[in-house]
Parts: structure tokens; C-alpha cells; sequence
């Protein structure tokens, strides 16, 4: 009976102090195999499926077609009834924008243009192009993650930005076992220096797997919490992906705001079409779209209206003058018959004069 006294208190001695028990992993171990495992994502093509509400917005459901190389590379065709807009960062050069729709002109007469921006859009406007390679890491819905938030800067510890080291500790979320980690990191954002508290819990048979993130903050005495939650599978067997998310914003736990997004996954880290990001690979923009120049760069050309020909951006004049001259030379064997016939029946008319007067 003493025997059995003394090992149940050993195991309880030493179970509390670690030696029996699964010994938490480093904080920022777990948080650089987040990092390098959705790095390890070049490139991709998902569709995705979004409903966001707030108190000012009811609800807007969007359907996108993304694809992406690296984080700046992205495209998006957004599903508008039966009406498509294009998005496409860096597909002119690094830092610009380019847009496009398919919606008929407020002028009946008139055309769409195919628009040209330095820089990103706002998050408030439809020209945010979400970055799927890092879904389900940054606590905000999709289109306001990465503009608010970047990855380097959540997981900024790498960088000296971190004013607290990852503390880890044991959870449950669900049925499945997980390690918490906490940290806080530097957000800077128009100037404004904040330190925000954030938690994100992981698998801890994987940990590259995200379950959920969070980040916290007191404004007014109103304590503020931007969580997402991850539903993930394994792609092709190697790369952890969330197939759904749900944003939540709650105000001492009222929920103010939600997203829930449906992701199919079409590849990852395979070869994407050739001209994705690039105006010639979109397959209904036709040549002769009028073009709008809305940067300080220089223009293709210097001066005059702009047009797409169906491989650049040339002039207005020298579109028009090239598609006169392919329409002469379509029709210049027809012509030329024409002309031959012509000479032909000449030649037969004075040739049937000349055998009437020498046969008389």
C-alpha cells in the first residue's frame, strides 16, 4: 500500500513539473512553421465563396476566381449576376493596378475601359484583391487582412518587432489537441505605433496547422476581439489548407461583424496558364477596349487616346490605321479577281470586234 502511495505521488510530482508530460514546444518555433509552410505556397488558383454582414452592411455575398504568385501577383474575376470584374496587381509592373468589367457603359454608345492604377486599392472599395496564401493566419476577414495586416508583421518577432516572447500552453479546440501560443507584436499603421496581444492556436500533432487566430484590443472601455476560425485539410497530402473560414469581430462579446468564406482549392504550386497576369490573359477583352491612364508613369505612348490591340496598349490612330489596312488586305484577293475579270471581258469584247470585221 506505501508502495503504491509512493509511485502515485511521484507521478504526480513529476507530471507537474514536465518530466512525464508533453513538454510545451518553443513559441516561435511554432509560429516560423506557420511562416515557412504557407512560404512554401508560390503559387495557386482557388475559388472562393464570401457572405460578410455588419451593422451598416446587412449582407454582400461575392464569388471570386483568384490566383496568385508570391504576394504580390493576384488576380480576381468577381462573379456580378452576368457581369465579371477583373482585378490584377502587378500585371503591368510592380505597384499597379489594373481593372476591367464587362458591365454594359452608362452610355449606350459608348465602351468600358480598361483602367490603369499606381498602387492598391482601398479596402473599402471593390479593387482589394485578397492573398489566399496566407487564408486563415490573419485575424480579419479576407479583404481587409493583408491591407491592415501583414504577415511579417503578425509573426514580426523575426524581425525585433515583438515585444513579448511566444508563451505556449496546452488547449482543446473541438476534439482536437492543441498548443496555444501568445505574443504580442507591433502594429503600425498612418503613423499609429500598437502593441496588440495575439493568440493562435494550432495542431499539436502538426503545427503548421491553423485552427484559430486572434487579436485583441480596448478602445473606449470596449474590449474589441478579431477572431478567425479555420475548417483545413491537407492538400495533395502535404500542405495544411482551410477549406472554411469564420470572422468574427465581437465588442464585449457581441458579434459586429462576420465573414464566412468556402474555399475551393483548383492548385497549388502548380504551373498556372500562360498571360494570367497579364491583360492578354483575359479571354473577353476584346481589341479595340479604350484604355484609361490613371498613373504618373510614363505612357506607352506619348500622346493621343489609348487603346487595347489585343497584345498592348497602343494609340487610338495607329489601332484604327492597322485594322483599315488588315481589312484592305482581306479583301484584296477579292478585289484583285474583280479587276481581272474585268480586263478579261475587255479583251474577249475586242477581240470578238476584231474576228467580226476580218471575218466579214
Amino acid at each position: 500500500m506505501k508502495f503504491c502511495i509512493r509511485w502515485a505521488f511521484l507521478l504526480f510530482l513529476f507530471g507537474g513539473t514536465g518530466v512525464f508530460a508533453d513538454s510545451p514546444p518553443d513559441g516561435m518555433m511554432i509560429l516560423t512553421k506557420i511562416l515557412e509552410s504557407r512560404q512554401s505556397i508560390q503559387r495557386g488558383h482557388v475559388e472562393v465563396e464570401t457572405t460578410y454582414r455588419d451593422a451598416v452592411t446587412p449582407s454582400i455575398h461575392k464569388k471570386w476566381s483568384i490566383w496568385f504568385e508570391g504576394d504580390t501577383k493576384r488576380r480576381s474575376d468577381v462573379t456580378r449576376g452576368d457581369n465579371t470584374e477583373v482585378v490584377c496587381l502587378d500585371c503591368y509592373a510592380e505597384r499597379t493596378e489594373l481593372y476591367y468589367t464587362t458591365q454594359p457603359p452608362p452610355d449606350p454608345n459608348g465602351k468600358m475601359a480598361l483602367v490603369f492604377y499606381d498602387g492598391y486599392g482601398e479596402p473599402s472599395s471593390d479593387m482589394i484583391v485578397p492573398n489566399p496564401r496566407w487564408f486563415g493566419c490573419l485575424p480579419d476577414s479576407i479583404q481587409n487582412a493583408e491591407f491592415y495586416l501583414s504577415p511579417l508583421e503578425i509573426y514580426g518577432y523575426r524581425l525585433g518587432m515583438s515585444v513579448e516572447y511566444p508563451k505556449v500552453v496546452f488547449d482543446v479546440r473541438g476534439n482536437v489537441d492543441c498548443w496555444k501560443v501568445d505574443w504580442t507584436f507591433v502594429f503600425r499603421h498612418q503613423g499609429m505605433t500598437v502593441n496588440v496581444p495575439c493568440t493562435i492556436w494550432v495542431d499539436k500533432s502538426d503545427e503548421s496547422r491553423v485552427l484559430r487566430v486572434e487579436t485583441r484590443f480596448e478602445s473606449d472601455g470596449i474590449l474589441y476581439i478579431d477572431g478567425v476560425d479555420s475548417e483545413t485539410e491537407k492538400y495533395k497530402g502535404k500542405i495544411w489548407y482551410p477549406v472554411k473560414l469564420a470572422y468574427r469581430r465581437t465588442e464585449d462579446g457581441n458579434v459586429t461583424a462576420s465573414q464566412d468564406t468556402h474555399i475551393k482549392v483548383i492548385s497549388l504550386n502548380e504551373p498556372l496558364p500562360e498571360n494570367t497576369f497579364s491583360p492578354k490573359g483575359i479571354s473577353f477583352l476584346k481589341p479595340g477596349t479604350p484604355v484609361s491612364w490613371a498613373m504618373e508613369r510614363d505612357r506607352p505612348v506619348e500622346k493621343g487616346e489609348l487603346v487595347w490591340d489585343g497584345k498592348e496598349v497602343t494609340a487610338m490612330g495607329t489601332f484604327e490605321f492597322e485594322k483599315m489596312r488588315r481589312e484592305s488586305m482581306r479583301f484584296k484577293p477579292i478585289n484583285m479577281f474583280f479587276i481581272l475579270l474585268g480586263i478579261a471581258l475587255i479583251l474577249f469584247g475586242i477581240g470578238w470586234k476584231l474576228w467580226k470585221r476580218y471575218d466579214t
